[in-house]
């Protein structure tokens, strides 16, 4: 069954050669993938077809908010989805301010990719499901609109290592079980052209949201061979 790839570059890339490198690496790729480039270079993206998002948006619609970027402009770009709640960003913000980037994101029909997540004491704890179950209800509260869940382990995030596959498993069962409808759920964290052979086995995954290992565009091409077997 193939799978979905979500591609998070995070600030890997930062001049527009290197951009465009990317591109033209992957154009026979585009239709198999969604890229999430910083904001700035979202339009190099689209222009050459590519289905896109942005890393982030604004809790607010618009007013006095320098540096931040509307859930609006987003979608007036041309852009399809935006990822809310990834770990990196998680420290600055609190679940209220995920609630409200959601709804903004949700009212500019833009798709949602919420990123949830525990960390290594909280693993440790045996206190992952508490986590994302707590994650979850605040990031969605009153909120009934369908959204997609990126399952990423702290602890898991860039490090190579990742949980065992019958600990995923379990994990993404569970949250598709806390929603009243056929929720899409990924797995992130050390995602590679390593372990994705055995990450694909995991019936219940939907798709990746890979960070680091997607740089380079030859291992991203051999995930896309072995997801969409």
């Amino acid at each position: 069954m193939k799978k979905l790839i979500f591609v998070n570059l995070k600030m890997y890339l930062n001049t527009i050669k290197d951009i465009q490198n990317y591109i033209d690496n992957l154009k026979k790729e585009k239709d198999k993938i969604v890229i999430f480039p910083q904001a700035i270079y979202i339009n190099e993206f689209i222009q050459n077809n590519f289905h896109t998002g942005t890393q982030n948006i604004s809790a607010y619609e618009k007013g006095a908010h320098t540096g931040e970027i509307s859930a609006l402009s987003v979608k007036d770009i041309g852009a399809e989805y935006v990822l809310i709640g990834h770990s990196e960003l998680r420290e600055y913000e609190n679940n209220k301010t995920i609630n409200q980037k959601i709804k903004s994101a949700l009212d500019n029909n833009l798709k949602v990719v919420l990123c949830i997540g525990e960390n290594l004491e909280s693993y440790n704890q045996n206190k992952t499901k508490e986590i994302i179950k707590n994650q979850i209800e605040k990031a969605l509260e009153k909120i009934n609109q369908e959204i997609i869940i990126s399952y990423e382990p702290v602890w898991a995030i860039g490090t190579g290592l990742t949980p065992k596959e019958e600990e995923i498993k379990d994990i993404i069962d569970y949250i598709k079980n806390l929603f009243n409808y056929q929720i899409k759920v990924l797995y992130g964290g050390s995602v590679s052209e390593k372990n994705i052979n055995k990450l694909k086995q995991i019936k219940n995954i939907d798709g990746f949201l890979i960070g680091s290992a997607a740089v380079n565009p030859n291992n991203l091409k051999k995930i896309i061979e072995v997801t969409q077997k």
